[in-house]
């Protein structure tokens, strides 16, 4: 951890606590509670070496930022995961529509957000790898 960095980790600390404390006033079981505020906790704590930044400690509570290459990488992947997606639909709707279904169930459509996910994800990953 980089001491210039200090008072952003602290504060993210402090906002994924309250987060977990949150959810469990608001019902939610303790230990999802307290697993959820240790992932926020874990990703604040790995933004800042993630690559998707750039980090600016002079800016105190807010060092992360985007600039121009982690935003075209953030555009291009945002954009794959569209394409993916729709091409996905496409062959449901082929698909089903052959078969005259008239619905599709909600399943079915958690799998295309899931793969319109993935997609998001492998393509940033694999975006952020390649152009550094």
């Amino acid at each position: 951890m980089d001491k210039k960095l200090m008072p952003y980790y602290l504060s993210r600390i402090a906002i994924s606590i309250a987060f977990g404390y949150l959810l469990f006033v608001m019902g939610s079981p303790i230990l999802n509670s307290i697993l959820i505020g240790g992932l926020l906790i874990a990703w604040f704590l790995y933004a800042p070496h993630s690559g998707r930044y750039s980090v600016h400690p002079e800016f105190g509570l807010t060092p992360l930022r985007r600039d121009e290459h982690t935003q075209m990488i953030n555009n291009v992947a945002a954009r794959n995961a569209f394409v993916v997606s729709m091409l996905t639909i496409s062959a449901l709707v082929i698909y089903f529509g052959s078969m005259g279904a008239v619905n599709i169930s909600i399943g079915t459509i958690e799998i295309v957000v899931a793969i319109g996910a993935l997609t998001y994800f492998i393509s940033d990953f694999w975006l952020r790898k390649s152009h550094q």
